[in-house]
């Protein structure tokens, strides 16, 4: 693969419907994120939330997606996607970058996510930038299959 461009910027209205179109492609491949199809794409797009929502440009599409969901305690909740082609690239650094420093300047002091174990890609991301297991919950996602699968919390102090 070539070394394409792509960059990194806050999420804005017109990113709605195709941030909703990533989940759902995403979604598809029933092993990376908790979400499942079908996924509603209108319904998912009118709710969500921009505020700490960043997205990775490149040939003038949505190929990945970083949120920071803040919580009244101080700490944020995150939640990402990479479109599968664009994986290995840099796009996941570059968005877990941009919500650490996103975080920071919120005045934040911590981050945390749920990773699957399965997941090697995501949980050597989030090593890379410092993120520590915190728990290990078991059969806690239950899947349209009916397994319910582990899932491992990790944080960040900041």
């Amino acid at each position: 693969m070539s070394p394409e461009r792509f960059v990194v910027r806050p999420a804005g209205d017109a990113d709605r419907r195709p941030i909703a179109l990533l989940l759902a492609s995403v979604a598809e491949e029933r092993d990376g994120i908790a979400s499942e199809p079908p996924i509603d794409v209108d319904g998912r797009a009118a709710r969500f939330g921009l505020d700490g929502t960043f997205v990775a440009i490149a040939e003038e599409a949505i190929v990945g997606q970083i949120d920071v969901e803040e919580s009244r305690f101080g700490y944020g909740e995150i939640g990402m996607m990479v479109a599968a082609d664009w994986r290995g690239r840099g796009v996941g650094s570059a968005l877990m970058a941009a919500a650490i420093e996103w975080s920071r300047s919120r005045g934040l002091h911590k981050l945390s996510l749920g990773v699957f174990p399965h997941n090697d890609a995501a949980l050597a991301l989030y090593r890379k930038f410092g993120f520590l297991q915190e728990g290990y919950l078991r059969q806690h996602i239950r899947r349209a299959s009916g397994e319910r699968w582990d899932l491992i919390e990790m944080g960040l102090l900041l």
